[in-house]
């Protein structure tokens, strides 16, 4: 017998329609695919199955899969992982779950009237084409919900928001933060998508890109008046272009880091934010979206990046409040977004059948939730 018939559940990696689903034993070193956070959503499971609070059940784990599944009913459960349209998929009512990165209610971040400007409006343009994409989704789910309402049954899968972990984070030993070599780090890309001549985005940019450059221009502004502080700037092709020399690397900086900046992608939640909360570091970001693992964090939400230069002044002149801020970001990671914390949130979501006795010893032996 395989290990993956071995196991409470099943899992399956479903990358398109029409494709074969794609069975994977989650404790191999590797998965069959290497998608987006795959190490961070591996531990996540393992840490579900070895509770054995939920068995029998089948998990499907996509990108952004979201018309239709192999398969459908109450044992069915659904990762998506990389779906930045925030969409409802069209199957919740056919499935026991649906857990989703990045979530399914767009944010605007911005006001476009007191604060007028290219980004914003490009903003505000992206903003209303995410609401029209995910409409038919939106319309599709409340639909059942309402036929639901109407029959007095209690059949129509939920969604729930998930963190979306890390792409590349290391166990690396915690840095002490006044030991750290770099005041403030960026590495990322700007462009990763080579824009034709005759598209609109050539010529006006996106979201991402103008954020970004204004947050690399506001950055430079700042190294030449501080020419003595160290300042690690690296523009890549983007993070499937890195190499593994280029994700050690990543990884060691970040842990020698102070002050991370966390400038928005497509969406305003990046992965970024969780690789430098699990290294401690200092978040500068922006808008970030209500989520349970979001709500309260300790981050410095930035309106505008032309102000990164007063705010960077303000932490490294304060070293006693860089300090409370880097053990902050350190508790928030381990009690809010980590594989565990992460893993016992679904558990709980799947198993409102478990009698409480079962799921408090559950819990007790996991060590998930601060005391």
């Amino acid at each position: 017998m395989s290990v993956i018939n071995t196991l409470a559940n099943q899992y399956y990696i479903y990358i398109r329609r029409g494709q074969k689903p794609i069975p994977w034993n989650i404790y191999d070193v590797n998965p069959p695919i290497n998608f987006g956070s795959a190490t961070y959503f591996t531990k996540v499971l393992q840490t579900i199955e070895d509770s054995f609070l939920v068995t029998g059940l089948t998990f499907y784990i996509t990108w952004d899969e979201i018309d239709e599944l192999p398969s459908y009913g109450k044992d069915v459960v659904v990762l998506v992982i990389g779906d930045e349209w925030y969409r409802i998929p069209k199957y919740t009512h056919k499935v026991r779950a649906v857990f989703k990165c990045i979530g399914t209610r767009p944010m605007l971040g911005c006001n476009v009237f007191r604060q007028p400007s290219l980004l914003n409006f490009l903003t505000l343009i992206q903003f209303l084409r995410v609401l029209l994409v995910s409409s038919p989704g939106f319309i599709n789910y409340y639909f059942h919900k309402f036929k639901n309402f109407l029959s007095g049954k209690n059949t129509l899968g939920r969604i729930y928001d998930i963190p979306l972990g890390y792409n590349n984070s290391k166990d690396l030993p915690i840095k002490n933060i006044e030991d750290r070599l770099y005041e403030t780090y960026f590495s990322g890309s700007v462009i990763h998508i080579p824009y034709p001549v005759w598209s609109l985005k050539y010529w006006l940019g996106t979201p991402k890109i103008l954020a970004r450059k204004l947050m690399i221009s506001s950055l430079k502004n700042f190294q030449k008046k501080n020419p003595d502080l160290k300042i690690e700037l690296s523009i890549t092709g983007g993070f499937r272009n890195r190499t593994s020399e280029d994700e050690r690397s990543y990884c060691e900086i970040m842990m020698d880091t102070k002050v991370c900046l966390i400038p928005r992608g497509t969406s305003f939640e990046t992965t970024r934010l969780f690789e430098a909360m699990k290294y401690g570091c200092i978040l500068v970001t922006e808008t970030l979206p209500s989520r349970w693992y979001l709500d309260g964090a300790p981050v410095i939400q930035i309106k505008n990046w032309h102000d990164l230069g007063k705010i960077l002044e303000t932490l490294l002149d304060n070293q006693q409040l860089m300090q409370e801020l880097h053990q902050k970001s350190l508790n928030w990671w381990k009690y809010k977004c980590s594989e565990g914390i992460v893993a016992n949130y679904i558990i709980e979501k799947l198993s409102g059948d478990i009698p409480v006795w079962k799921q408090h010893i559950a819990n007790s032996s996991m060590s998930l939730t601060p005391p």
